[in-house]
This record gives C-alpha cells, structure tokens and sequence, in this order.
C-alpha cells in the first residue's frame, strides 16, 4: 500500500513539473473511468449533440492547467473521486444549459419525422397558398395605384419575382434606387 501511494505521489510530481510522459501516463490510468463516468451522466437526448471525449478532454485540461495543485492529492482514490466531481460538474452544467435554459433547450426540438411516430401537425412549407399570394397582389395594388408609373412597374416586376438588379435594367434606373423606393415602401405599408 505504501509502495503504491508513494508511486503515485512520484507520478503526481512529474505531472507538475510538466513531464509529457507522466501526463499521458495518467490519462491512461484514469482516462477510462472519466469517459464511463462521464456517459452515465449524459442526459440521452444530448448524446447526439456531444461525443463524450469532449467532456473528458475538458477535465484533463482543467486538470493540467492548474497542475500546481495535484499535490494536494496524496492517494489515487483522492483523484479518482476529484476527477469524477470535475467531470459530474462540467457535464451538469452543459445539461442545465441545454435542458433548461430558453436559447438551447432539446426539450423544445422537434424531430421532422415526428408527425409520423407523434402525430404531431405537419410542417407548413414555404410556399404560399393561393389565396394569400391573391390578396397580397391586391394589397400591393391598393398600395401603389396612386404612384407614378415607374413605381407601379416597379412593384409589379418585384412581386413577379425579379430581383433588384433585373428590375433596375428593365425600368433603367439604378438598382440602389430600387431598393430604396421598396424600402421606403416597405417602412410605409407595414408601419
């Protein structure tokens, strides 16, 4: 028991006194244990998100930053449990973040296939129904039929899908005078 301790102090003074060897010679002794530890802690919906070696890899370089203080450590169980709390705690605080907090939380994902296995509503496409494309065109049209020719024309190559540079060559005015006259038009209608 002495003889083994006392090995593990030796290996505990390499390691702070930056021997490589030693480094690695730890992360073999110990580097298993971290990664089980750190599986079991890892809420199953963020597995797919996290590989578990990124836990592992930030326990061993909060560890070899502050190697100045692994001589506190005097037995290998001491570390063992040290290293368990570093990696209960590095992990807890990626699950709160992504359990709890509004921004990250997998609780609100949806899977795209879900409508099938949760019958859950099917995802609205992109595209428009027909009658909100109707009264749009009818909306645009109320909106500019006071304005100068130019600017109906304007309107009415945009909402035909051309882009500003199309429509700038086709009603032949500059394409940032385009965009201002939309923007302008734009800050009108949906003030």
């Amino acid at each position: 028991m002495l003889d083994q301790d006392s090995n593990f102090r030796e290996l505990m003074d390499q390691v702070s006194q930056g021997s490589e060897e030693a480094a690695w010679q730890l992360v073999d002794q110990y580097g298993e244990r971290v990664r089980r530890a750190v599986r079991c802690l890892l809420n199953r919906r963020l597995r797919s998100k996290f590989d578990s070696m990124d836990f592992v890899q930030l326990v061993w370089s909060s560890l070899f930053r502050a190697k100045g203080d692994l001589d506190r450590f005097d037995r290998p169980e001491e570390l063992a449990a040290f290293l368990m709390t570093m990696a209960r705690n590095k992990v807890g605080m990626e699950v709160r973040r992504r359990m709890m907090t509004e921004k990250y939380n997998v609780n609100r994902e949806t899977s795209l296939d879900g409508r099938e296995r949760g019958g859950q509503a099917e995802l609205s496409g992109s595209t428009p129904e027909p009658i909100d494309v109707a009264i749009a065109r009818e909306r645009w049209q109320g909106i500019v039929e006071e304005r100068p020719e130019q600017h109906q024309q304007i309107v009415k190559l945009r909402l035909q899908g051309y882009t500003h540079r199309q429509i700038a060559d086709e009603v032949g005015i500059s394409e940032r005078t385009v965009r201002r006259f939309l923007q302008k038009l734009s800050q009108e209608t949906f003030v």
